[in-house]
Order: structure tokens, then C-alpha cells, then sequence
């Protein structure tokens, strides 16, 4: 059975790339500003638009009230982690209507935390510190668009 978790790189970011990511709102949660930064800025460079949230609670509220395709959820926050909080926002009407990707975007090793990743219902892994290719290929695989 493949790995549905995999994040084999499959393509080399040149210029044309600059604009895979338009069109797609990627709502990230992190309690590290500097984390949101980097994200967003990555993510921007793409072409795609991102929602920053420091924790889980902010997170929900903005899940309900943005235009969100696809969550970069950070695993270890105060309060409630990122497992608890992509349970949480699996349970609103909003994600029941309009399923979409949560992936874990976290400094934890894919097989630390594999397992509660599959039972909380995450759709994908990427490593912090992580790489351009692996956010972009990550990300395009899991909202279905070719490259």
C-alpha cells in the first residue's frame, strides 16, 4: 500500500512556478510568529494566499469565516494541539459541507507522529524546517492540482 504521507519531491522550482499556488487560501496555524512569517512569505512566493492563526482557537474562528482550501496545522501548541484542533475543525458543519486537506507542518519526525495523524484524519506531513519544493509538492498534491 502506498504512503499517503510521502513527501518525495517531484519537480524543480524554477520561475514558471511562481504562480502554482494562485487561487488557493491556505489557512496556516502556529504559535511561532516567526513560523507564520516564513510560511507566509514561502507560500506568497507561489502565489498563494495565506490566513495566519497562533493557536487552535483562532484557528476555528477563521476556518468558519474564510474562504480556506487547505490547513497547515502545526502539531505542538499550548492549550490545544494541532491533533486536537484538526479534530475540532473535522467536526464543524463548515468542514462537513467543504472537506479539505489538513496537513501536519510540524518539527516532529513523520514516524513520531504518524499514527495520530492518521486517527485525527490528516491528509499529509511536512517537515519544519522545510523546503520550497516540499511545501509546494505537498500542498498541489494534496488539493489536486497537476503540475
Amino acid at each position: 500500500m502506498e504512503d499517503r504521507f510521502s513527501n518525495e519531491p517531484s519537480f524543480i522550482v524554477n520561475k514558471s512556478d511562481w504562480k502554482l499556488l494562485e487561487g488557493i487560501n491556505i489557512l496556516v496555524v502556529d504559535d511561532n510568529p516567526i513560523n507564520l512569517t516564513v510560511a507566509d512569505k514561502t507560500l506568497a512566493k507561489f502565489g498563494g494566499t495565506s490566513f495566519k492563526c497562533l493557536s487552535a482557537e483562532e484557528s476555528l474562528v477563521a476556518f468558519k469565516s474564510k474562504p480556506i482550501q487547505l490547513i497547515l496545522m502545526d502539531l505542538h501548541m499550548p492549550n490545544i494541539d494541532g491533533f486536537a484542533a484538526t479534530k475540532l475543525i473535522r467536526e464543524t458543519e463548515e468542514y462537513k459541507n467543504n472537506p479539505i486537506p489538513i496537513l501536519a507542518y510540524t518539527t516532529y519526525s513523520y514516524n513520531d507522529v504518524k499514527l495520530e495523524m492518521e486517527d485525527c484524519g490528516m491528509s499529509g506531513y511536512i517537515g519544519k524546517p522545510f523546503t520550497h519544493i516540499q511545501v509546494i509538492d505537498t500542498i498541489l498534491e494534496a488539493v489536486g492540482v497537476q503540475k
